[in-house]
């Protein structure tokens, strides 16, 4: 029973090996266990035992069996860190996590790579070199041993060391400034990648892998190793541009969905959504929640005599006065409807939303936007109704909403031009009384018109 033949054992291994890679494409950690497994068994024979069964012929024998484990624990090694490389989606983190790969897979005293990024060569962060790297003096000499390299038919990676300069003498340039034995290859770019900027020869990127061992020949195989992987960084570096070229997109058309297109301030969806989180949050917190509504006053007929075009200025103009009026982060402007807008206030009191009111109101003077079928100006003014509150939880939002459109309404009734306080929804410092300009006591029942 212990007649196996060699030939069939060598041949059940490479099948193995080959098994072992399409178990990791497939999904290598349900079928690690089970491959460990297998190979332990083959490593748990004692030598002596298969020697005497029959099942090697000689030494040699051995020696070749224990350089196939040797090459199936590397091609594992091997995938393991292109499953790592592949994981990353960050650019900087590709290099970072790329480099420390190659340092733990071939045992390298040092690693670096050079990336293009807006037409300049830059180290990674992650530098594993005595000295500084040159970016430019690197580059150049590497382009000159390519070529060399091309000429004479050599392919890549390109050895860099004291015996490789009979064939390349400019190498001499790359060991004056690095010293050793290097490994060169350049990271490839798949074709209309968006790091391509310019139509010239030089690589997009170089990673360079060094040994202080001057006499380190690196391997057929370890150049294949380093092809592959130099490949997966690649790849990784492409899906993670793609990323976040995602991401940015995905920013973009949310501030799109969140902003008025015609005055650049947050829209009615993003007004709805931040007011009823700043009423939860100073609900928390017992703290005062100010809204102020305003209304350009007579702007169908602005509309109607000076045309829709330039009633779009004057609603930018007006945008732009109150944005100039808001100063701290947390407050927010919103182009509420047509021609009426919202103005957010957290932690801030009537006293203070009264405040910001007159400071819309005298901007809006000094900009003094003609208005000659206005009933109450010669200029464009707003009308604007004050509300606050300390929000609970027993309320809604909708309450303050409701209260500021109310004192809106009774503003315009008084003739406009003018701010108006809700008295019942009104908090200060002392009391809602007299201090204010046009503080009244509406009738909640009645709407806005």
């Amino acid at each position: 029973m212990y007649q196996t033949s060699f030939h069939q054992t060598c041949t059940q291994l490479q099948a193995l090996w080959l098994k072992s890679s399409v178990w990791i494409d497939q999904g290598w950690s349900r079928y690690k266990n089970k491959f460990y497994a297998r190979t332990g068994q083959l490593n748990q024979i004692p030598i002596p035992l298969l020697r005497m069964a029959g099942f090697f012929g000689s030494d040699n024998d051995l020696s070749h069996v224990h350089q196939l484990q040797q090459m199936l624990q590397q091609q594992i090694r091997l995938r393991e860190a292109i499953q790592r490389i592949r994981r990353v989606l960050d650019a900087q983190n590709v290099y970072r996590v790329a480099v420390q790969e190659l340092l733990d897979f071939f045992k390298a005293d040092w690693v670096f790579i050079l990336g293009h990024g807006l037409n300049l060569w830059r180290s990674s962060d992650q530098l594993r070199h005595s000295g500084n790297v040159d970016n430019s003096a690197t580059l150049n000499a590497y382009c000159e041993l390519e070529n060399a390299a091309a000429k004479l038919g050599k392919p890549l990676p390109i050895v860099v060391n004291e015996q490789s300069l009979q064939q390349f003498p400019v190498g001499q340039k790359w060991l004056n400034q690095y010293p050793g034995s290097w490994l060169l290859i350049p990271i490839p770019l798949f074709p209309g990648h968006q790091l391509q900027t310019d139509k010239t020869e030089k690589p997009w990127g170089l990673v360079a892998i060094g040994s202080k061992d001057g006499k380190n020949r690196w391997s057929s195989t370890q150049q294949e190793q380093v092809k592959l992987l130099v490949d997966e960084v690649a790849i990784a570096l492409n899906h993670s541009l793609k990323y976040q070229q995602l991401k940015q997109d995905k920013l973009e058309l949310r501030e799109l969905a969140l902003t008025d297109s015609l005055t650049g301030l947050a829209n009615r969806r993003q007004f709805d959504d931040y007011f009823k989180a700043e009423w939860q949050r100073l609900a928390r917190e017992q703290q005062p929640l100010t809204l102020i509504l305003c209304d350009i006053d007579y702007f169908k007929l602005y509309n109607d005599y000076y045309g829709h075009p330039t009633g779009d200025i004057c609603l930018a103009k007006v945008s732009d006065v109150l944005n100039r009026c808001i100063r701290r982060p947390a407050d927010l402007v919103a182009r509420y409807g047509g021609e009426e807008f919202a103005v957010v206030l957290p932690n801030t009191n009537t006293e203070g939303g009264h405040s910001v009111a007159l400071a819309i109101q005298k901007q809006l003077a000094q900009v003094a936007i003609p208005h000659f079928t206005s009933s109450v100006s010669k200029a464009v003014t707003l009308t604007m109704g004050i509300a606050t509150v300390v929000p609970e939880h027993q309320r809604t939002s909708q309450d303050l909403l409701q209260a500021a459109d109310l004192a809106l309404y009774h503003a315009k009734q008084q003739g406009r031009d003018r701010i108006y306080v809700h008295a019942h929804y009104c908090v200060q410092s002392h009391n809602c009384s007299g201090s204010l300009a046009q503080v009244a006591n509406p009738d909640l029942s009645q709407p806005n018109n």
